[in-house]
């Protein structure tokens, strides 16, 4: 039973991560759609809901807001995100985030051949997030609680996530940096899962506006993203930049490149804005030899 439950979790890695070095990796899947449609390009601009994920700071510049996300992954893997903005005084915010993920039915095998059955496997993330101006940095930490299930076996754990924000002159350019997914698990099948620990920084950029000269308003918004990743267990780097052009605050395109992944490179999105509500879709298409592409969706509520 324990080399069964051994393989069923490496056929299982090898759907999730698609071998990218790492347990957990869920924790590395980007949880928003305007984030994966810019390549994940998100320590810096980052500044909504979402940002209990991406750079615990950001809430300090977001307004408040609620919004959820589902995410279509490799082998009809699901994920489902909720993020809540609360304000907390004038300077500071606190963030609520849950991510589920359910893996689908996998087929297990004790050894190359005909399946002999299927399983599945849950991830669970849920966590909260607190975040304050500084003087001319915005600071945040969050703290998850963390829980995963395959086959019989299950597992729980803890995780924390710290950031800072600055924003230059006129918020023409924004620089994050952020420690991402530090902690603990406990022990599954004898083995404690290892935590995708990642350090990012990075820096969005509004190089080109054009507004109305009678009352503001912004006609076109050019926003480019830049940003590094540093996977430590693995020792992985990737370079992940993005582009969005927002028009007339109704609608944004979006593009974005990610290097040295086993799974994606170029990602594309579209977010329309009516009123209070923001959608947010993002296409994502996987390396040859994976099922895909991959789709996410994402639906916010600010106010």
């Amino acid at each position: 039973m324990r080399s069964l439950s051994l393989l069923l979790l490496a056929l299982l890695c090898t759907h999730l991560v698609a071998a990218q070095d790492t347990g957990l990796t869920f924790l590395r899947i980007g949880v928003n759609a305007a984030a994966s449609a810019m390549g994940d390009a998100q320590v810096a601009a980052s500044a909504d809901a979402f940002s209990t994920y991406w750079n615990p700071a950001g809430l300090a510049a977001a307004s408040r807001g609620v919004a959820i996300s589902h995410r279509l992954w490799i082998s009809d893997v699901r994920a489902y995100d909720v993020a809540a903005r609360l304000q907390a005084g004038r300077q500071s915010a606190w963030g609520l985030a849950v991510t589920a993920t359910d893996s689908g039915e996998l087929e297990a095998r004790e050894v190359p051949g005909d399946a002999t059955g299927t399983f599945n496997a849950q991830f669970l993330s849920v966590g909260g997030s607190y975040a304050r101006i500084v003087g001319p940095l915005r600071a945040g930490a969050t703290l998850k609680f963390l829980r995963e299930r395959i086959f019989e076996a299950d597992a729980s754990g803890y995780a924390f996530d710290v950031g800072i924000q600055l924003d230059w002159p006129r918020r023409l350019v924004t620089v994050g940096v952020a420690l991402r997914n530090a902690g603990k698990m406990s022990e599954l099948q004898g083995e404690a899962t290892e935590l995708p620990r990642t350090l990012a920084a990075g820096a969005a950029l509004h190089p080109f506006r054009i507004v109305a000269n009678r009352d503001g308003a912004s006609l076109l918004d050019l926003e480019i993203t830049a940003e590094v990743s540093h996977l430590l267990p693995s020792s992985t780097t990737r370079l992940h930049t993005g582009i969005g052009v927002t028009i007339l605050d109704l609608a944004t395109v979006r593009a974005g490149y990610i290097s040295n992944d086993a799974l994606r490179t170029f990602t594309f999105g579209l977010g329309l804005y009516w009123e209070y509500l923001v959608f947010d879709y993002a296409y994502v298409p996987f390396a040859t030899g994976f099922e895909g592409p991959g789709h996410v969706l994402s639906l916010s509520y600010v106010w």
